[in-house]
């Protein structure tokens, strides 16, 4: 039972066409949707470091006497900074680890854990010892280890 049914080309004229109302605009409407834009970029992977672990602060040694550049080794900048902490906090502050980081003539660079970062600042900032050495406080910072700051402005004067 095979019987070839042979349909008629769809034209103009044999298309037939529903007429125009108000109904059929409103149903168009609803069939209409904006498309959702995709961003062209994809990220992969996002994250935020909310706190970072380290601080690094830059120090200058200060010297009331003597020569006004003084070499200033590892061992003895670990000492006075313990000393000035020990001042400060006492036993408390003792505790708090310091890294030396690199010591150029009477310069040193410090890693601490970020949490003590005020206290080492606030500590080494007040501390003179009996010999009227101290610390400026030349930079610090929480993500460079080179601890770049602004040096009061001081660098306006100097030609």
């Amino acid at each position: 039972m095979s019987v070839d049914l042979e349909l008629p080309d769809a034209t103009e004229q044999t298309a037939v066409t529903e007429p125009t109302t108000q109904a059929s605009t409103a149903s168009s409407a609803k069939k209409k949707r904006k498309r959702k834009r995709t961003p062209k970029n994809q990220v992969l992977s996002q994250f935020t470091i909310s706190d970072p672990p380290w601080s690094y602060v830059h120090l200058q040694h200060l010297v009331s006497t003597g020569p006004a550049t003084t070499t200033l080794d590892a061992v003895t900048a670990h000492l006075h900074i313990t000393a000035a902490l020990t001042q400060f906090l006492g036993l408390h502050g003792a505790a708090v680890p310091i890294d030396i980081l690199k010591t150029e003539g009477a310069e040193v660079w410090i890693r601490i854990p970020a949490q003590d970062h005020s206290t080492l600042l606030a500590a080494v900032g007040g501390w003179v010892s009996g010999k009227g050495e101290g610390w400026r406080v030349k930079g610090s910072s929480s993500w460079d280890a080179r601890a770049m700051a602004s040096d009061a402005g001081q660098d306006l004067f100097n030609d």
